[in-house]
């Protein structure tokens, strides 16, 4: 019983959170916020989480898994190659920040400094591995993590000034993905021009709006949650 209330405090606490700092930004939102609009004292938040960068990463993971699980209901997903799955899954995250303000403000603090990107990075590689996404032979996982960390930080410069650069979320993706396979997989270009294709294909499936409804309930009661 304890724990189930543990479980579903921790819910509580993550679904406000969340919604906090799609409202006014992660160096706005305190834990004495979070703690009033949970209903619980910022002692007892900070029982469950003692520094704030846990909770926004317990968001952030939340927010990736169902974005995984989005990226694979996708019709054309399910069997697809892994690297066109990687461009579909950096497509509908610059989607999301487009269809979405508060969903581009997480996504974009967390690409404004290297301790951000740093556990972005980490944070990647971690759900690679638990994933088994690219347990195939053919990858060397330390490659695979090298290009993770290139790949974030590239990417996530020129996310955060998209406007600057005038790139639309496809063209982001296919910068991302191409980069990580032709210098960190060893692809061929042949490999790549097909995964990129194959990628174009699987987003053209995507339901922006179901994937949209998908991650603001992802902390609803009858989610499955990481943390």
């Amino acid at each position: 019983m304890a724990r189930r209330k543990n479980y579903k405090r921790r819910r509580i606490i993550l679904s406000n959170t969340f919604h906090l700092i799609r409202e006014v930004g992660m160096e706005n939102v305190s834990f004495q916020m979070i703690a009033e609009k949970s209903g619980i004292s910022k002692s007892l938040l900070q029982s469950y989480y003692p520094h704030k960068a846990r909770l926004t990463d317990d968001v952030v993971c939340n927010i990736l898994n169902t974005l995984d699980e989005q990226v694979k209901s996708f019709s054309t997903a399910k069997d697809g190659n892994i690297c066109a799955r990687t461009k579909a899954f950096i497509y509908t995250i610059a989607m999301l920040g487009i269809y979405d303000k508060g969903l581009k403000r997480i996504i974009s603090e967390a690409f404004t400094n290297n301790e951000s990107l740093d556990k972005w990075s980490s944070m990647l590689n971690g759900w690679v591995k638990e994933n088994r996404i690219f347990d195939d032979d053919e990858f060397d996982l330390n490659e695979v993590e090298y290009g993770i960390a290139f790949v974030v930080t590239g990417v996530g410069r020129l996310y955060h000034d998209s406007k600057r650069f005038n790139l639309s979320a496809e063209q982001l993706a296919d910068y991302a993905t191409s980069s990580l396979m032709y210098s960190f997989l060893h692809c061929t270009p042949k490999q790549v021009d097909k995964a990129l294709k194959d990628g174009h294909k699987i987003i053209a499936s995507a339901d922006i709006k179901a994937i949209h409804h998908a991650i603001d309930t992802m902390f609803d009661e009858d989610k499955e949650i990481v943390c």
